[in-house]
């Protein structure tokens, strides 16, 4: 059962409240704790708001009105305060949730969120980590993505994040499950 200071934490997360964030961490709160079962640690319930970002970009592509850089930078910024104060405040960002054996890294990137995987890269998470399928990362988000390994993808057939996210984790080392076995 979660303490009240750690369920206001994943309530102000949830709300994308940063200040409030902010401040429960600053008053001692441990980031690092499970909030249940199916939802798993806490820095998952950070990273599967980002799909709610992505949602917003996805539409604006489909209505033919892709956001500005600046645009999205600026709808993403709620989720990176978050993000940085949870990292200051020692998270552990190599959790994956118990449910479906998925990490932040791989949250973030099937959510094409390119800051957050640089940011997640530079805490040195894996980006070699295998899911539940025996897939890295790189394999399992060319999947999700394109039906096919990232060797195979038709980069026409891409939208611009999508493409920086996966050569983003390919520079930074990561491997297709086939390079692995």
């Amino acid at each position: 059962m979660l303490s009240t200071q750690q369920q206001a934490l994943a309530t102000a997360i949830s709300a994308l409240d940063v200040a409030e964030v902010e401040s429960l961490l600053a008053q001692g709160v441990d980031p690092n704790f499970i909030i249940d079962s199916e939802t798993g640690p806490l820095i998952s319930l950070w990273s599967d708001t980002v799909f709610a970002w992505w949602e917003q970009l996805c539409e604006a592509h489909e209505a033919g009105q892709p956001l500005s850089d600046e645009q999205k930078a600026e709808k993403l910024k709620p989720y990176m305060q978050i993000l940085e104060a949870l990292i200051q405040a020692k998270v552990n960002l190599h959790l994956w949730d118990s449910e479906e054996i998925y990490g932040p890294l791989w949250d973030v990137a099937s959510a094409a969120c390119l800051p957050a995987v640089e940011r997640l890269l530079t805490e040195k998470v894996n980006p070699n980590t295998k899911d539940e399928d025996d897939l890295t990362i790189l394999s399992s988000i060319s999947q999700l993505f394109f039906d096919c390994d990232f060797d195979e993808i038709d980069w026409s057939q891409a939208l611009p994040e999508e493409q920086q996210v996966l050569e983003l984790l390919r520079a930074n080392g990561a491997k297709m499950s086939k390079e692995l076995a």
